[in-house]
Parts: C-alpha cells; structure tokens; sequence
C-alpha cells in the first residue's frame, strides 16, 4: 500500500505525461487519451525493469547516459510542444471534420505518444532512482519487488485513465472545441517549458 500511494502522488504531480494524456483527451477522444495512458503504464514496465535489474546503478556511475536520456526526452517534448503551437483557429464546420479526422488516427498512435512520452521523460528515471529503488533493500525477495513495481504500474495507470475519462467528458470536449487552438498552443507553450528546464538543467549539471 505505501508504494502504491507513493506511486500515487506521482503520477498527480504536474508533468509531461500529464499534459499528453489531457491534450490527447480533449483533442480526440477518450479512447485515445486512454491509449496514451496505458502507453505510459507500459514504458513504466521499462522503468521498473531496469530498476530491479539493477541498471539503475550504471546510470549513477555514469551520468552521461543518463543526461543523454534527458536530452532525448527533452527534443521528444520540444517536438510535441512545437506541434500545439502550431494549432490554428478553425470555422464551426471545419472543427466537425477535424474532430472525425483526428478520430481516424489509430489506437496505437496514441499508445505510442503515451510509451515515448513517459519513456523519455527524465522525471520517470529520477523517480526511480531516487524514490522507488528505496524499496528494493538487498533482503528484498525477488518476487516482492515485481509486486512493488505492479503497483507502481497499477497506480499510475490508473491515474492517467481516470484522467482520460474525466476529461473527455463531453462538456470539457464542448468548451475544447470552442478554444481549441488556444488549449492546444497553451499545452504546447508548457511541453515546450518543460523541454527547455530539462535542457538547461542537463547542460549545467
């Protein structure tokens, strides 16, 4: 139960994951935005992996590997952020035939936004190598740290679902429609933020 609230509270903190799942939601759909929220619960399991393999002590020796990662997720950002700016105002008709539009798109497309977003973003390794790695004692069982990271999973997941549902409600995705190019160049603005702090973070560090 404590990992799993652990894994609670990080899933609610603001974040890029966040961002994603909500801009997906209210863009396109709920299926979608649940898509990209179980994308995000399976780059999890990458996490979780490395963590109890161990990996996460290279990653602590050398810190180059994982400053390339950082960097990665944060051109991966930059690039989401750069495609909500570029969102223009459109007539009544023409936001019918983009919402049947973006419907078109496959499930796995959001899944796939959701995996390399959570994938590559540096907030996710930190958790784990700060946070979660502090329920892996060397008495741990094997078979109870894969507990620990299922709940982690379940937890989180569970969020961006919840979320996903929540927010695609359809007099969120009423208000969405109405200022779609203003939430989408907001969402973008803050992805873009977000790339910019890891970015600098990363280069001063």
């Amino acid at each position: 139960m404590q990992v799993f609230l652990v894994g609670v509270l990080a899933a609610i903190s603001p974040g890029p994951d966040f961002v994603v799942v909500m801009k997906n939601s209210l863009g396109i759909g709920r299926k979608y935005g649940v898509a990209t929220a179980l994308g995000i619960a399976s780059a999890l399991i990458v996490h979780i992996t490395y963590t109890i393999l161990g990996f996460t002590i290279i990653l602590d020796k050398f810190p180059t590997v994982f400053n390339i990662i950082k960097l990665a997720g944060a051109i991966y950002l930059l690039w989401l952020g750069y495609k909500g700016i570029r969102s223009k105002a459109q007539s009544e008709s023409s936001k019918e035939i983009s919402v049947e539009q973006k419907l078109k798109p496959s499930i796995g497309l959001g899944f796939r936004e959701g995996f390399l977003c959570n994938l590559l973003n540096p907030k996710a390794p930190l958790f784990f190598l700060s946070v979660f790695s502090q329920f892996l004692g060397h008495d741990t069982p094997e078979w109870m740290r894969w507990v620990y990271g299922g709940e982690t999973i379940l937890a989180i997941g569970l969020w961006f679902i919840l979320l996903a549902i929540l927010i695609s409600n359809n007099h969120f995705r009423k208000l969405y429609q109405q200022y779609m190019h203003w939430f989408d160049r907001g969402l973008g603005i803050i992805l873009i933020i977000f790339a910019i702090t890891i970015g600098i973070t990363t280069v001063s560090s």
